[in-house]
């Protein structure tokens, strides 16, 4: 019987980067990936945290070739008239301020060939079917199967479940929970012929608030210096309330409701005549749902949930890729810990300390994202005009922190702030202190050059549109 040391269901980029730290520890690692890569993927904007992680894995050169940069955060009120510029390098003193949008299906396809290189062995178009955790000498059991249907039999001493939101062992352990409140829906494609302002030019992302019962907002992301991706993250009521009428209004077609609700959504939007008056959709609009869970129980004697399968909140900071490659470091030295040594109690208790205190932060740094009523990001004002108070800097750092990445180290400060911050009266002596401007003057620019942001990318963006069905 062949024995792995560690078996890890999933390729994408926390598996590839689980793969990647436990390969150069010197141990023996086995990925298995429902899919062949490249594939597409939803997700593509990435956070300054990330770039450290991306550095040690040896990536920056490659990745440089097939992304643009990213040098901070266009918040944007409902109707365009209000909006904050939040640029990382007032915060952040070194290259890692500029971090990524990425092509998913290059990026991933990037980190798993990187892992295979580094020594894992990745078998692609391999289905995990079941895993035993419990049999008495506490080696793992993994069948599987591959693209032909052939059967697979597998052993290791420590699983990982990076499947992302298939979520394979929280759906077999029963430890799958939702996050009451976040319960909403995301819609998005890619355009083309877009007319690009300037923080597009300047390669920040915007997030555009969206108003009333939708209790929602849209991601703009330049992912090269032609295409665009949007997409729309809405309250799931609303979203059953539109399916009924569209699919109403069009019996011959109502499988169709998707693709139109999100076009609706888009014309419902000030992008519709100001970004993409001339532009066109690059692929069919895709839909997801049902995504915001966590799991109460991420790690046991011989497994780890890690990434999205141990918990997914919501895009709106672009966290997920980051949370995903950070837990995999964190785990790595525990999981080394416990195979070489053969316990790591107090190594994974620690671990898991710090990644439930980061998504605890996380979870409430977007509920108040969520309650615009008590901070709205889009009319805070321009976050360069904090620094001159000296006395309010810190509060002026720590939402620029937050919105970098910086969630695992200072949790604990970072939510006794945002508790201050949703208390109105505290948040009213705030704002006032600050000089609180509704709007970014016009010329408000991260300084950053369109040939910066965009020149060094030389991979062409082509989706596979077969995947997109």
């Amino acid at each position: 019987m062949e024995l792995y040391d560690v078996i890890i269901i999933g390729g994408g980029p926390t598996g590839s980067t689980s793969a990647t730290n436990l390969v150069q520890k010197g141990l023996k690692v086995l990925v298995l990936e429902k899919e062949s890569f490249p594939r597409e993927h939803v997700g593509e904007s990435l956070i300054p945290l990330s770039y450290k992680s991306l550095e040690k894995q040896g990536l920056i050169d490659d990745l440089k070739k097939i992304s643009t940069r990213k040098p901070g955060v266009n918040f944007v009120d409902r109707d365009g008239k209000y909006q904050s510029l939040w640029c990382f390098k007032n915060v952040i003193k070194d290259k890692s301020y500029l971090t990524f949008h990425v092509v998913r299906s290059a990026f991933d396809k990037l980190l798993l060939d990187n892992s295979r290189k580094r020594g894992a062995e990745v078998m692609e178009q391999t289905t995990v079917k079941n895993v035993i955790l419990d049999k008495p000498d506490g080696i793992v059991e993994v069948d599987a199967v591959d693209a032909n249907g052939k059967a697979l039999k597998f052993h290791s001493k420590f699983i990982i479940d990076a499947s992302g939101q298939s979520t394979f062992l929280a759906r077999k352990l029963g430890v799958k929970k939702s996050y009451e409140g976040l319960d909403r829906v995301a819609t998005w494609s890619h355009w083309t012929n877009t007319t690009f302002d300037k923080p597009l030019r300047e390669g920040v992302i915007k997030i555009v608030y969206l108003g009333g019962d939708k209790k929602g907002w849209m991601w703009i992301i330049p992912i090269s210096k032609d295409h665009l991706s949007i997409g729309v993250v809405i309250n799931n009521s609303y979203v059953k309330e539109q399916k009924q009428k569209l699919q109403k209004t069009d019996d011959a077609h109502p499988d169709d409701w998707k693709e139109k609700f999100y076009l609706q959504e888009i014309a419902d939007s000030y992008v519709r005549e100001s970004i993409l008056k001339d532009a066109v959709l690059s692929h069919k609009a895709q839909m997801i749902g049902d995504y915001s869970y966590y799991c109460d129980e991420k790690y046991g004697s011989n497994y780890a949930l890690l990434g999205d399968a141990g918990a997914f909140l919501d895009p709106i900071f672009s966290s997920g890729i980051y949370v995903g490659m950070h837990s995999a470091e964190l785990a790595s030295e525990a999981i080394y810990q416990k195979i070489t040594k053969g316990n790591a109690d107090e190594e994974f208790k620690a671990v898991f300390a710090q990644i439930t205190g980061a998504l605890k932060l996380l979870e409430k740094f977007i509920r108040l994202f969520y309650t615009p009523e008590a901070f709205n990001f889009a009319t805070a004002g321009r976050p360069e005009d904090l620094a001159q108070y000296d006395k309010f800097e810190s509060a002026y750092t720590i939402f620029h922190y937050l919105l970098a990445g910086d969630f695992f180290k200072n949790y604990e400060k970072y939510s006794e702030f945002i508790d201050m911050v949703r208390d109105q009266k505290t948040l009213g002596k705030f704002q006032n202190l600050i000089n609180h401007k509704k709007d970014i003057a016009e010329d408000s620019t991260c300084d950053e050059s369109f040939e910066e942001m965009y020149g060094e990318m030389t991979h062409k963006v082509e989706f596979n549109n077969e995947q997109f069905m």
